[in-house]
Parts: structure tokens; sequence; C-alpha cells
């Protein structure tokens, strides 16, 4: 209803004035599919992976941190080559929406792991391997952003690719729960968003190149991949060197 009243048809791309409203509306929505998946399969969201102890919420905080750091390092690296520009009279507008931007993609990775990394692969892997259950869920999780932007997204499907499967790592990584994958998801979504809505980073290329990515998308890039490989080699070693990480 709100797709026809917005203009939109399923086989055409989304606009970016339709794209916000049947964004918030999809996951406005998304808890009720949510809780009648639990109630049919008679699971909690426990036995998704979501818990709210103190330990897995130092585990989402570790990972934003992480996260952000992450592609904050990449960027700045891509700056002092060249491949971009900072604007620092942005420093400030950065500062200011930083808390909304945090919360907005906190609350979209909440909802994209518990479905894709928590619903999905625990469905999936009854029937398959856990891995060859990832590289099936990765996969649709990369195709089902094509219906946002077609163009653009295709330049990322490899890279969107492994983004879910890090992520899946990433919950494994941390014993079954999401925390770590919700965070580590929530932190990039934030980092990408805040400076590209506050207007921090440039580049001075539109059409991009192999580092910078196709058309300057953050994963069509090998900058983004080595990003996500880096990191799921962090991941791997954060809980042998910290004594307070709450995973295994």
């Amino acid at each position: 209803m709100l797709g026809r009243k917005l203009g939109w048809q399923p086989w055409q791309a989304v606009t970016p004035a339709q794209k916000l409203p049947l964004v918030l509306s999809l996951y406005c929505v998304s808890p009720l599919p949510i809780w009648a998946v639990t109630q049919w399969e008679y699971q909690s969201l426990g036995d998704y992976g979501l818990h709210f102890s103190s330990a897995q919420l130092l585990s989402l905080a570790i990972a934003v941190v992480v996260a952000v750091l992450g592609l904050g390092l990449t960027l700045a690296v891509q700056g002092k080559i060249g491949l971009l520009q900072w604007h620092r009279e942005k420093w400030w507008d950065l500062v200011k929406l930083s808390p909304l931007f945090l919360i907005l993609a906190l609350a979209i990775a909440l909802v994209e792991e518990l479905i894709f990394r928590g619903i999905f692969q625990n469905q999936l892997q009854q029937d398959l391997p856990a891995w060859v259950a990832a590289m099936v869920i990765s996969a649709i999780f990369a195709v089902l952003h094509l219906l946002w932007e077609r163009r653009l997204t295709a330049y990322q499907l490899p890279g969107l690719w492994l983004l879910g499967m890090v992520l899946v790592w990433a919950r494994l990584v941390d014993g079954g729960n999401l925390a770590l994958a919700w965070g580590l998801h929530g932190g990039w979504v934030f980092a990408l968003a805040a400076c590209d809505a506050t207007g921090l980073i440039t580049y001075p290329c539109s059409n991009g190149n192999i580092w910078v990515g196709k058309a300057n998308q953050p994963l069509a890039g090998l900058a983004g991949i080595i990003c996500l490989l880096l990191t799921a080699l962090a991941i791997a070693f954060l809980p042998r060197l910290s004594p307070l990480w709450p995973g295994v």
C-alpha cells in the first residue's frame, strides 16, 4: 500500500525520495513476522542468538568500536594517498548527528542480523552444513540489496556476500550469540551513513577506481574487501587477547 502511494513498482529501482519511507516501514513491521516465526517454531530470541545480558552488551559495544576504527583507518589511509578528501569543517556536524545515526544503524543491524544470521541461518543449517548455509544466506542477503539500488549495488554484490560471511563468522566467534555480528554491522552502517550524510568525505573522481570501488561504492573496491578480511582476522584473535571478551 505504501509502495503504491509512493509510486514504486517492484521491478523498478527505488528513488531517494521513496527509499527512506519504504525502509522505515519495512523495519517498523519486521518485529511482527519475527514474533510469528518464534511462535511457529516454539523458539525464543535467545535460540536465534539474541541476548541482552551485560556480557553481550559489552560484546556489542566492542564490536561497534572495532567496526568504526577499522573503517576509519581504511578511510584515513585512502585520504593519505589521495583517493578521497576529508572536510574538517564537517566534523561538528558529525558530532551532532552521531547519536541519531548510531541509534538508527543499530536498529537496522539488529533486524537484519536477527533475520539473516539468526533465523535464516538456524533454519537452513538444519539441513545443510553450517558454512554452506552461511554461503546461501549471504548470497540472499547480498541480492536483496538490489531492491533499493540496482546499478550501484550490482558492483558491490561480491563484497556484500563477503560481508554476510564475515558476520556469520562473528556469530561463531561469539559462541553463537548475535551481539558481535550486530555490533560490527551497526558500526559499519553508522560510519558510512554518517560520513555520507554530513559530507565528511568526498571522492575526487566520480567513477572510482579499483581501490575505492566502482562509482566509489566501498564494497566494490579492494580497500573495502581488505577491511572486511582484516576485521574477520581481528575478531578471531580478540577472545584470546582480552579476558574481558564475553564470547568463547
